[in-house]
Parts: structure tokens; C-alpha cells; sequence
């Protein structure tokens, strides 16, 4: 992409409200975003699904053969433990485990499914990746209450699997957007039933909308697993502006992303989608994605963290012994991390783009 095309995508997404101004604070007569959809009424109503179509709620089995080729298997989830424990590519006593959760009008066979699994079975993880897309297709509002049953079946799965030898201290689960709450009800289920936590919980923008007032036992929390850790991307839209984690990290400020498609802002859906790339790139690329401490989720909004010095990483090297709130610079570009250079405010892409459009003196149309 040429340095014009990257100079027109960053300041068409400016054009949205995104650039930081150090002059610029809100005030209290502005108001402040409640997001989308801060309530649904019957979120708590009872939702099911029938005998006829349990067997449409699935895992994927995602691994890597010998040869290097991405290998899948997709079962109906309740009658998966009995396959899993037959199968002699599976290695649930000595290998770690990672359950990854798709997220709404979401499957295991699109490619961002795929990216993340094949990561992890790249890092000699056994790898499950949830089926859900004939249930959370549901219209929104249905599909938020469906999550709450199908996150106890993945409880119910998750208990099984440390029956098959599993121990806690190696499994780990990662949900996007829907799927991080469907994790959070699992996680629950799996303490209420063993007494013990899963290890890590990871939420790639968990869904804001219907969630927003609800409590802690009611989503994705911190207590949900030993370690919990968030990465917001479109706080305000289809994800939630709310810490959840022992760390959260609001990537370039978590309202919006920088889009790297000419003449298209990065708006809800490619920056709710971001976080899904965010970490599989950080899998890809360890000690890549460096956040900036911060003091509040306001300075993360506004890119006001840089004088702080403490940083941590996004992904399997995070370091939950400094936990808080981040900020997350990124690229405007595939593979979006900037490393060390993120670390410097001259660098924070919306404001340094839009300090080299207005370099000079004069301009004329």
C-alpha cells in the first residue's frame, strides 16, 4: 500500500470522531456512551435447547498432522468426550488444552476460527474449537440467552475432559465476543462442579450489547479463572467498555481501529473482528504486542498512558503478576503490532497521521 493509500485509510477514520487532540477532554454537558444495547430486557427468561438439535451444538477437534496439514474433526459436544478419549492424536495428560469459542454468526470453519486453532496447535496444544452457528444466528436478544445454556454444556464438556486427564493448571479457554461469556458461564459451572478453576480465561472483545448491565455472575468475570485477560476493541459497539479482567487491554484506545482498507474506515464490525487478529497475531509474534500501563479506562480512551513506564504483552506472554488496564498501540497494517515503537506517543497512529497531513504552512484547494 502506497504512503498516500495509508495517509487516506487512517484519516478516513479519523473522520469518525477517533482523533485525540491534547487540548481535547470530554466534558461533563457531552455526556458519555452508554453503548449499544445497555439492557435487554429477558436476558434472564429461560432458554433451551431441544433433545431433536442437541446434536447441532458441536466441537471441532482442530490439530496439525504429521505431514503439516490442518486437520479437522467436528462431533456433536455431548457425545465428543467419548470419541476424544479414543483418539491417539489427542494427548490430554501431558499436553496443555485450549477450548476456543466462536463468537455470534460465527463458526470453527471460518478462517479466524482456523488461524487462532492452528496457532495453538502449532504450540503443541490440543486444540477444541466450538460449533454454535445454528444457534447463535438466533436474532441477538435469543441468541444472548442461549449462550447461558450452551456455556453450561461447554461446562459440562470441560469437566469431562478432566475426567479424561485433564488438569486444570493446562486448560485454558479464549472466547470472541459471544463466545467469551459462553467461556465465562462454562468457567463457572466447571468451579461449582470440581471446586477448582481453569487456568487462564482469555475474552477477545467479549460482547457488550445485553451484557452491559448485568453482573459479574451473569458474564465473563475475573474470578471465572486463575488468570483472566481481556483485549477491547470497540468498547462503545459490539464490545464493552467495562474492565473484566486482571488485565484489559484497550487497543488503540478500544473505541475504534485503524483500518488498513483504502477509503473504508475501520468502523463496528472490522474493529469488534480486529480482536480476533490482534490475538492471533500475538500467538504468531510473542513479546510483539506491547501495551502501556494505564490509570483508567478514560487515559486509555484518550492514548494518555505514555508516561507511565510499566508495560506488559498481549498473548501466551502476558504477564499477570502486573496486572491493570493498558493501552495498545497498534499498525494500521497486517500484522498491526509495532513493538517497542508503540511504546512512544509520537507514534500513536491517529494523532502522528494527522500531524504528517498538516505539515505544512499554507494549503490550498
Amino acid at each position: 500500500m502506497s504512503q498516500m493509500f495509508r495517509l487516506v485509510v487512517v484519516a478516513a477514520c479519523l473522520l469518525i470522531g477517533q482523533a485525540r487532540a491534547a487540548t481535547y477532554g470530554p466534558r461533563a454537558d457531552y455526556g458519555y456512551p452508554a453503548g449499544l444495547i445497555p439492557d435487554c430486557p429477558g436476558t434472564h427468561k429461560n432458554a433451551s435447547i431441544s433433545a431433536r438439535h442437541m446434536n447441532n451444538l458441536q466441537i471441532a477437534i482442530h490439530r496439525i498432522s504429521s505431514s503439516g496439514q490442518v486437520v479437522r474433526r467436528t462431533l456433536p459436544l455431548e457425545n465428543a468426550p467419548k470419541v476424544i478419549a479414543r483418539d491417539k492424536n489427542i494427548d490430554l495428560k501431558n499436553k496443555k488444552t485450549v477450548v476456543y469459542a466462536v463468537g455470534f454468526m460465527d463458526s470453527s470453519a471460518f478462517p479466524f476460527s482456523q488461524a487462532i486453532g492452528t496457532s495453538y496447535a502449532k504450540r503443541g496444544y490440543n486444540v477444541f474449537v466450538s460449533e454454535t452457528l445454528a444457534f447463535l444466528t438466533y436474532i441477538y436478544p435469543k441468541s444472548v440467552r442461549l449462550v447461558r445454556f450452551i456455556g453450561k454444556k461447554m461446562g459440562e464438556f470441560l469437566v469431562r475432559l478432566t475426567e479424561l486427564g485433564v488438569d486444570p493448571a493446562n486448560l485454558e479457554l479464549v472466547g470472541t465476543s459471544l463466545g467469551a461469556h459462553e467461556l465465562g458461564y462454562a468457567a463457572k459451572h466447571f468451579f461449582k462442579t470440581t471446586g477448582k478453576k481453569v487456568s487462564r480465561l482469555t475474552g477477545l472483545d467479549p460482547a457488550g450489547p445485553c451484557f452491559r448491565s448485568l453482573g459479574p455472575e451473569d458474564k465473563l468475570w475475573k474470578t471465572d479463572a486463575e488468570l483472566v485477560d481481556v483485549i477491547h476493541t470497540n468498547i462503545d459497539g459490539f464490545g464493552i467498555a467495562e474492565a473484566l479482567g486482571h488485565i484489559d487491554i484497550y487497543a488503540n484506545g478500544g473505541e475504534f481501529q485503524p483500518s488498513d482498507i483504502p477509503y473504508i474506515p475501520c468502523l463496528v464490525i472490522c474493529s469488534h473482528v480486529r480482536s480476533m487478529i490482534y490475538w492471533w497475531q500475538a500467538l504468531e509474534h510473542p513479546k510483539k504486542f506491547i501495551a502501556v500501563k494505564c490509570n483508567s479506562i478514560q487515559e486509555a480512551r484518550f492514548a494518555q498512558c505514555f508516561n507511565n513506564t510499566e508495560t506488559n504483552y498481549v498473548g501466551v506472554e502476558a504477564q499477570f503478576d502486573k496486572p491493570g488496564i493498558y493501552y495498545l498501540a497498534t499498525n494500521n497494517e497486517f500484522p498491526y503490532y509495532m513493538g517497542k515503537e508503540g511504546l512512544k506517543e509520537e507514534n500513536e497512529i491517529y494523532t502522528s497521521v494527522v500531524r504528517r497531513i498538516n505539515d505544512d504552512d499554507g494549503f490550498v484547494a
